[in-house]
C-alpha cells in the first residue's frame, strides 16, 4: 500500500540538489513537510554539526541523497573524496537518524554497489559477491558500508532502513558543468553549443541503464512504503554508450558524426539491473521511456545553455 506522507515531516539531505529538488516536490505534492537541507545548514562530513541539525528539524523520516560524487573521470580523479567523504557523510546522517527517534531513514544507493563482474541484470542478492569497478570503488563501498550499518540499525533498534538502489540518473536540472557531470549531462552539455562532432569517452560498447529524475523520486518514494532492506529502482532498458549517443543527437535533431575517444576510459562492461522485485514487491516501475526522457532534458539544456 502507498505510504501516507500527509503532514510528516522528512528532511532531505541534499534536497536543493539534482535528485533532491523531485525528492522535495514528489513529498509536496503528498502533502508531507519536506525540510531540504544541504552545506549551509550543517557539513554532513561534521558529526556534531548533522546530530546538530536532526536534532533542530526532529523529523519523522530522513531521505539521505546527499553525495560526494561526479562521473567516471571525476571519480577516477578523487577516489579519496568519494569515499572518504561519502563514508562520513552517510555513517554521521544515519548515526543522528537512529540518536533522535527518527522512524524511517531512507538512505539512496547506486548500482554501483555491484560487483564489476556481475551477471546482468543485477539482483539485489548479488551485490555482496565481488569488488565493484576500481574507478569508483571507494564511492561504492561508501554505499555498501551504509546500507550494511543500516540493516544493523534496523535489527538492533528497530529503525526501519531502506535502501533504493538507482540507475544512472538523467533529466533536467542535472550538471551543467562538464567537469562534474555524468554521461548524459556530458552529452547534453557539448551538443548545446552545436558542435561538428560528439566525442564519447571509450569504446562506446560498455552498457548503462539511464532512469529518469523525477521517475527516481517517486520510485524512492515507492521503495519508503515497502519492506526494509536494499531494492533496485531503475528502468530494466540497457543501452550501449554509443547507441546512448545516437539517442542524445536524436533528441537534439542533430546530424553530426560520433567519435570515439579510445583513451578513455569505458569503467564496468554493463550495468543493468533487474527491476522485477521493485515491481512485485512496490508494484511500481519507471514511466518514461528513454527517447522521451531525453527530449525533455534536451529541451531543458537547450533553454538554460543553448543560443
Amino acid at each position: 500500500m502507498p505510504m501516507d506522507w500527509s503532514g510528516l515531516r522528512v528532511l532531505v539531505t541534499g534536497g536543493r540538489g539534482f535528485l533532491g529538488r523531485y525528492i522535495v516536490a514528489a513529498l509536496e505534492a503528498r502533502g508531507a513537510e519536506p525540510v531540504a537541507v544541504g552545506r549551509a545548514e550543517a557539513d554532513l562530513c561534521d558529526q556534531a554539526a548533522t546530530e546538530a541539525m536532526v536534532a533542530a528539524v526532529q523529523p519523522h523520516a530522513v531521505i539521505h541523497c546527499a553525495v560526494e560524487g561526479g562521473g567516471i573521470g571525476w571519480m577516477r580523479d578523487h577516489p579519496v573524496e568519494s569515499g572518504l567523504n561519502s563514508t562520513r557523510m552517510n555513517i554521521n546522517i544515519l548515526s543522528a537518524a537512529q540518536q533522535h527517534g527518527v522512524s524511517l531513514f531512507v538512505g539512496v544507493s547506486s548500482a554501483c554497489v555491484y560487483p564489476r563482474l556481475c551477471p546482468v541484470p543485477f539482483e539485489e542478492s548479488d551485490i555482496w559477491k565481488g569488488y565493484p569497478e576500481p574507478i569508483n570503488g571507494p564511492y561504492a563501498l561508501s554505499k555498501r558500508l551504509m546500507m550494511d550499518l543500516g540493516a544493523a540499525c534496523t535489527r538492533q533498534y528497530g529503525l526501519k532502513t531502506v535502501f533504493p538502489i538507482l540507475a544512472n540518473l538523467y533529466g533536467p536540472y542535472d550538471h551543467t558543468d562538464s567537469r562534474r557531470a555524468h554521461v548524459v549531462a556530458d552529452l547534453m552539455i557539448r551538443c548545446a553549443s552545436r558542435p561538428e562532432s560528439l566525442t564519447v569517452w571509450g569504446t562506446g560498447s560498455a552498457s548503462r541503464e539511464f532512469l529518469y529524475a523525477a521517475d527516481a523520486a517517486e520510485g524512492i518514494l515507492a521503495a519508503a512504503a515497502g519492506p526494509a532492506g536494499a531494492i533496485n529502482i531503475g528502468s530494466g532498458e540497457e543501452v550501449s554508450i554509443l547507441d546512448l549517443a545516437r539517442a542524445v543527437l536524436t533528441a537534439w535533431r542533430l546530424d553530426i558524426p560520433i567519435l570515439l575517444d579510445r583513451s578513455k576510459p569505458d569503467g564496468q562492461p554493463r550495468k543493468c539491473l533487474s527491476v522485477e522485485h521493485a515491481a512485485s514487491v512496490l508494484g511500481w516501475r519507471a514511466p518514461t521511456s528513454l527517447a522521451d526522457g531525453l527530449a525533455e532534458t534536451a529541451e531543458w539544456y537547450d533553454g538554460v545553455l543553448g543560443g
